[in-house]
């Protein structure tokens, strides 16, 4: 099956504004799917490194006109709602690949298939493991602690309703509301 794009979620990057091993690990498992002709677009998404991500992308070979950059989303719930107000609705993309780390896919799936709704096809894949044992172990401790803001979001939020979301993401969402309603 053909997909509308590849959105590839990021993973921060270093000190010196490269992509950490997790976020390069996640471009190429989306540069290999790309290229296997899966889609013909690729969405990198993260407010730090989106930009650093289509480098990346672009240096390996990639059209920069084949990789858009959504840098408003400071984690996974932003990932997912603004990348569909700024690239999916506008262009009617609606059979998506997802490319995450495997310790991320459970809330990826969760947090996609809660704010883009049933009127997506979704498929998610995970990236090659690239951490340690003891780096992987901290990083599923934080992934405990990040489901409240997704627990919180499904309580809240019915499948697929985007003002929902949004309202979500400015008045509950510690990173998103703004300054002056922050406690």
């Amino acid at each position: 099956m053909k997909f509308d794009a590849i959105i590839v979620l990021g993973a921060g990057i270093t000190q010196k504004g490269n992509l950490t091993k997790v976020a390069k690990s996640r471009m190429d498992k989306a540069l290999e799917l790309f290229r296997d002709g899966a889609a013909q677009k690729v969405i990198v998404t993260g407010k730090k490194e989106a930009g650093v991500m289509k480098k990346y992308a672009v240096r390996r070979g990639i059209d920069p006109k084949c990789v858009f950059v959504e840098n408003m989303a400071m984690d996974t719930i932003g990932n997912a709602f603004f990348t569909r107000k700024r690239f999916l609705e506008p262009r009617s993309w609606w059979s998506l690949i997802i490319v995450t780390s495997l310790f991320h896919l459970r809330r990826a799936q969760l947090v996609f298939r809660k704010v883009l709704g049933k009127a997506y096809s979704l498929k998610f894949v995970p990236s090659p493991r690239v951490l340690s044992a003891e780096s992987l172990r901290k990083k599923l401790e934080a992934e405990n602690g990040l489901r409240l803001a997704t627990q919180l979001l499904g309580t809240l939020v019915a499948d697929g309703d985007v003002e929902a979301v949004e309202n979500f993401l400015k008045r509950a969402h510690p990173l998103y509301r703004p300054a002056s309603r922050r406690g």
